[in-house]
């Protein structure tokens, strides 16, 4: 075959199409071969291990009517081809090819696919005039368009001439490749606009991704909203990585006490408090994974610092982070309050006690006056203190002098009968004095029975008795 004709059928042919000699040397090919499979020698094309089985393929061709077709991985990496043989002439053979990826480069593809599919993200390419070939992505929601919708048109067309837009896909035609961002109210675009080359390496258009960070644009908010708040606030927040260097320093407390991000950033805080091993300890613990709060003094002030550990995705501490207020106002309104409080815990304790003395009117003879209403906590304490004093001063009589109780109920005579019934079990004899009529009268009214309690109508009698000089059977 002449090359002329050849060099005809090739240019009309859409398919990769290729006039080779027996030997694999390309006689012609068109630019669907060149793009898909490349320029020169066929063997040279095909991975060395697939070069013996295309020899015996192209002979076979050669020396037969039918086509001969193999699969063959290319020189180019996940690419692989079905190519095939048959006889043009006595001295050369005609090659077509259809490439395909292998499984491995199937399941990256579809992984993209996937991902695309999820995420805030547009592609786009367009050719060297602007005009648009695809346009898809579900970020064209946040720009009000719809997939497709900007095929056929042109860009320069769809843009004013002085708009960014153009600046960026003239540079991008001219071979240049870009990173660019792009915050609207909205979204926060990043951007990557690559030239689209073919095999020669000659730009023919341009191909860009865009991924929305929205987040990351909600996310920057907060974090300046915080910035300024510490900025501001009393407080200091830092933070240090697995060596100790500090890796971040912020707040109006650290100003206050002298110290800036200047100061500490960058510095490894273990040599810079190497005088304090206190709090050289305090960031190793949070280091080995523990979270807390401690009180720590510096010069005049009294630090509050919590401590949290950073870890990796892992789980792997990284670092950790704190936070310092200035705590000498608080601490100091706090122990003065204990201070109140221990005052008043005292106060209480001192008026029980003048409310129900325990009074030596005798040698063995132990008295307790009682004035007002017994409650369930008054008498568990007068009872404690009734029995240490029978045990200490090993009295032999302890006289409950009533004179000053006006009324009773059945939970203050109950009381009453407990007490007299709990010291003699010490040995001692409990005796109630000074019961006043309505007294008497209510307690037999509710029922209380005092028949196993001695009492006397006054609390001479009651000392009398126990001095020996009035009658020891009398209740």
């Amino acid at each position: 075959m002449d090359f002329p004709s050849a060099e005809t059928l090739l240019r009309g042919c859409p398919t990769p199409l290729a006039l080779v000699s027996l030997s694999g040397e390309t006689l012609a090919t068109n630019a669907a071969w060149d793009a898909r499979v490349g320029i020169g020698v066929l063997d040279a094309r095909v991975h060395e291990q697939d070069r013996a089985a295309l020899v015996e393929a192209r002979r076979a061709a050669f020396g037969s009517e039918a086509t001969r077709s193999l699969d063959v991985r290319l020189a180019r990496e996940g690419e692989r081809a079905r190519l095939s043989f048959w006889r043009a002439d006595e001295r050369t053979l005609w090659a077509s090819a259809e490439v395909t990826r292998d499984e491995q480069e199937e399941r990256k593809a579809r992984i993209l696919l996937d991902c695309f599919r999820a995420m805030d993200a547009i592609v786009w390419s367009c050719d060297t005039e602007g005009k648009v070939l695809v346009s898809d992505g579900k970020g064209l929601a946040l720009l009000g368009l719809v997939p497709g919708a900007a095929v056929g048109k042109s860009v320069f067309q769809l843009y004013p001439p002085d708009s960014k837009v153009h600046t960026i896909v003239e540079r991008t035609l001219a071979g240049e490749t870009l990173l660019q961002e792009d915050v609207t109210e909205k979204a926060h675009w990043r951007n990557v606009y690559t030239p689209l080359v073919d095999a020669n390496g000659t730009v023919k258009g341009l191909q860009s991704l865009a991924v929305n960070d929205g987040e990351d644009l909600q996310l920057s908010k907060k974090s300046k909203a915080i910035a300024e708040c510490v900025d501001r606030l009393p407080i200091c927040v830092w933070a240090f990585d697995k060596t100790g260097t500090c890796t971040l320093f912020e707040g109006a407390l650290g100003r206050q006490m002298g110290r800036t991000a200047a100061d500490l950033v960058g510095k490894n805080l273990f040599e810079f408090y190497r005088d304090r091993p206190d709090l050289v300890g305090d960031m190793r613990r949070a280091l080995a994974g523990e979270e807390y709060v401690v009180e720590r003094s510096l010069r005049d002030t009294q630090l509050r610092m919590r401590y949290a550990p950073m870890r990796d995705p892992f789980g792997e501490v990284i670092g950790a982070c704190a936070s310092t207020e200035d705590a000498t106002e608080q601490l100091r309104f706090e122990a003065q309050l204990r201070a109140q409080l221990e005052l008043i815990a005292s106060q209480k304790r001192a008026i029980v006690e003048l409310g129900t003395p325990i009074l030596e009117v005798w040698q063995d003879v132990l008295a307790v006056p009682v004035v007002g209403t017994l409650d369930a906590a008054r008498a568990e304490q007068m009872l404690g203190a009734l029995l240490e004093a029978v045990v200490d001063k090993q009295a032999r009589f302890a006289l409950l002098d009533l004179t000053g109780v006006e009324t009773v109920d059945t939970a203050t005579a109950q009381h009453l009968v407990r007490v007299a019934s709990a010291v003699r079990l010490l040995g001692c004899e409990g005796i109630i004095t000074g019961i006043r009529p309505s007294v008497a009268k209510t307690l037999i009214g509710i029922d209380v029975n005092l028949a196993q309690i001695r009492t006397l109508q006054s609390f001479k009698d009651a000392l009398r008795f126990c001095a020996g000089l009035g009658p020891r059977d009398k209740r």
